[in-house]
């Protein structure tokens, strides 16, 4: 569970006892006005009388007056909490999990370097150990987003964005691994390839539009990584 997601639950949680409470205390606070309505409207005129209803409408007062501030306070903590967590809930859900997070940022430098691979084999005569277990290594990691679901916090058209993305990925990914030592002098097949990269891209670029992922920074970054 993700550390907004806890916040959410907390949030939720700590909001229902605080209205409760509340509620208590409000409740509370008709039974002492109850009482106090119960007490005789005018003083009695016996002197012991008078000192013990006067006591007993003083300490009623302050009781009601106590539990009307406590379920006050605590009611705004409830809406507090609960706007607190309406609020989470909702920026959690245009905004991508952690999870989700570091899934793109891999897979956007995953792509670029799997395009980069293919079109070095396309040059290529003849197998090269190290490009073809680069190409092999790349396409089973794209593969593996087969396994990849978006979290369940997003919208459903966030989820469904992100969704779309990791099937192409995978698709990619799968279809490569079975030919990865064919790309090698073969143009054609590299340009095949070519074609289902530039559709995972286009995937790509609508869950960067939707979750207004920065790609300028992840190109600068890329771009340092590679000097």
């Amino acid at each position: 569970m993700t550390i907004l997601a806890w916040i959410i639950m907390g949030a939720v949680i700590g909001g229902i006892l605080c209205a409760l409470f509340g509620m208590y205390f409000l409740v509370r606070s008709i039974f002492q006005s109850k009482k106090l309505k119960k007490l005789p409207q005018r003083p009695p005129k016996n002197k012991k009388k008078r000192k013990r209803w006067k006591a007993a409408q003083i300490k009623l007062k302050k009781q009601r007056k106590k539990s009307v501030v406590f379920a006050v306070l605590l009611l705004i903590v409830a809406a507090g909490s609960g706007g607190a967590a309406g609020y989470t809930s909702y920026y959690q859900s245009i905004n991508l999990s952690s999870d989700d997070s570091a899934l793109i940022v891999r897979s956007y430098y995953l792509l670029r370097d799997f395009q980069e691979e293919l079109e070095k084999a396309a040059d290529q005569t003849e197998d090269q150990a190290a490009s073809q277990q680069n190409i092999r290594y790349l396409a089973t990691t794209l593969a593996a987003y087969s396994t990849k679901k978006a979290s369940t916090l997003n919208t459903k058209e966030g989820q469904s964005t992100l969704n779309r993305y990791y099937s192409a990925l995978s698709e990619l990914g799968v279809n490569a691994t079975r030919v990865s030592n064919n790309f090698y002098g073969s143009s054609e097949l590299v340009a095949e390839f070519q074609v289902d990269i530039e559709k995972a891209i286009t995937h790509e670029a609508g869950a960067f539009e939707y979750f207004k992922v920065n790609q300028s920074a992840l190109e600068e970054e890329g771009a340092s990584e590679d000097e």
